[in-house]
């Protein structure tokens, strides 16, 4: 049985959701913005409704009436990017700090520049909404107003920086509460906000099966639950009807209240169950590491907020060259790897699964020698070691290299020794230099953990500014100086 669901068993037993870490490994801002959006149907790249708003100032919210006509459609975007374009700017206009990144001075704020979602299925519609929107034409007949484009190349960009493993711009709560909590839920199942959120805090002591049963009805975006979903339909039937094809504002705001009321009401549940459970988890302690992820995307967000600004006006490239495909892939390959590396270094709960598998051990310092030698290459080295008891087996095979977790972005340790004790082990490390200062060993008498994860930089892809021939494209490239997201500004 793995932990994970040994983990769900317990929360069966219980009657509610078990916690899968000490702390939150997710930064929460301290006044993030919210969205909560309503998708129309089968029409993945159109919204019925759409919201913004923060935790106090409550939500404003935008109903097309009839989104299948471009200009009312259009129309309820525009006034959304109204509100959601100078909130998502604004974050500059606050505290910043100058910072060197890639050799250039970079101007940054100090808050995290963050936005709220329900799910998944949410940020997956922004994402889509940009494409429609981002190149937008502004001249001509049909031509868009220029806050459109500008919203859909902020919603491209975010989207896009959703896919970097342990980002927190982009805060979907379902996300939030699945890697925090093992429910007995199967993995589609815990992707309702509402369920998840019963087998939590489940009401006047239900059990949290009954309690996700009743919750998961409720339906908090982008897909209204069936009965709404009938009823935005004849209401927005019935919108059309009258309007005749009338397009003027003051009309159609009249004749799309009865729609609004119906938006108005399912926005209401959802912003509450977010906020709930925003609320409820910023009262947990944050993970160590949670600032150095912060901080990344905070200089993400400056720097895409400098390619707005510049000549490109926040254009990027809609598909990688082999090139950019391969930087981007490291780049989501490395964040992997550091974002589940710190989560297991910070959390003792979260190292434990990978204790039990063996790549990793925990134990009492009972032993240290500071001045052991031994031959190396004909030399003889200087190479300190440790001796942990520990309370189980060791699994982690002789001569695997382990970091310390106290330091686990320095040297690497090497298990020397493992011998039976009792019920547990005794294991000898040996740390992999001579170049040490006191704190750079565990105390005798402390706990220590040594896992297979690190925090050392990763290895640096370097590949030629040509593709080779096997990835060139039968048809010439047109080179362009459009960025290609969080590859750097002029990628070729």
């Amino acid at each position: 049985m793995s932990f994970q669901a040994m983990l769900a068993a317990l929360a069966h037993v219980e009657g509610r959701a078990q916690p899968t870490a000490l702390y939150r490994h997710r930064g929460l801002s301290s006044d993030p913005l919210c969205v909560v959006a309503w998708q129309l149907g089968a029409e993945p790249y159109s919204v019925g409704a759409i919201a913004i708003g923060r935790r106090d100032a409550g939500f404003a919210l935008f109903v097309p009436g009839y989104p299948l006509d471009r200009d009312l459609h259009f129309a309820a975007l525009l006034d959304f990017a109204k509100a959601f374009c100078p909130a998502f700017e604004g974050y500059m206009r606050g505290p910043c700090e100058s910072v060197l990144h890639r050799g250039e001075e970079l101007v940054v704020p100090m808050e995290l520049p963050q936005i709220v979602v329900a799910n998944a299925g949410t940020i997956h519609l922004l994402g889509r909404l940009g494409r429609r929107l981002a190149y937008l034409s502004t001249t001509g007949a049909n031509a868009a107003d220029t806050l459109l484009p500008r919203l859909g190349r902020h919603l491209m960009w975010i989207a896009e920086h959703a896919q970097v493993p342990g980002q927190q711009l982009i805060l979907s709560a379902t996300e939030l509460l699945a890697r925090h909590y093992a429910a007995a839920l199967s993995a589609l199942e815990a992707q309702s906000l509402a369920a998840m959120d019963a087998w939590i805090d489940p009401p006047n002591g239900a059990h949290g099966f009954h309690a996700a049963e009743q919750a998961e009805r409720q339906a908090v975006g982008p897909a209204p639950a069936p009965e709404e979903a009938q009823r935005v339909h004849a209401l927005m039937k019935t919108f059309n009807e009258r309007r005749a094809g009338r397009k003027d504002p003051k009309i159609v705001r009249n004749l799309a209240n009865d729609l609004r009321m119906l938006y108005d009401d399912m926005t209401v549940a959802t912003w509450r169950l977010i906020w709930k459970v925003i609320d409820r988890e910023r009262a947990k302690t944050e993970a160590a590491s949670v600032q150095r992820r912060a901080r990344e995307d905070r200089i993400a967000y400056a720097r895409h907020i400098q390619w707005m600004l510049g000549p490109a006006e926040g254009r990027r490239k809609t598909r990688l060259t082999p090139r950019t495909a391969a930087l981007r892939l490291a780049e989501l390959e490395q964040a992997n790897r550091l974002l589940t590396a710190e989560e297991a270094i910070d959390d003792p709960l979260r190292m434990a699964p990978h204790v039990l598998a063996g790549k990793a051990l925990a134990g009492e310092v009972i032993g240290r020698d500071d001045v052991r030698r031994e031959l190396i290459g004909g030399r003889n080295c200087r190479r300190p070691s440790v001796t942990l008891r520990t309370q189980e087996p060791c699994l982690v095979p002789a001569h695997t290299e382990l970091w310390w977790t106290t330091n686990a972005a320095g040297r690497e340790w090497l298990i020397d020794r493992v011998v039976t004790s009792g019920d547990g082990s005794v294991v000898t490390l040996v740390l992999q230099t001579n170049r040490f200062d006191a704190e750079d060993l565990p105390v005798i008498g402390s706990r220590a953990c040594f896992s297979q994860f690190n925090t050392r930089p990763g290895y640096e892809l370097i590949l030629p500014t040509e593709a080779p021939w096997t990835h060139r494209s039968a048809s010439p490239s047109t080179e362009t100086d459009l960025d290609y997201g969080d590859m750097g500004g002029n990628a070729a």
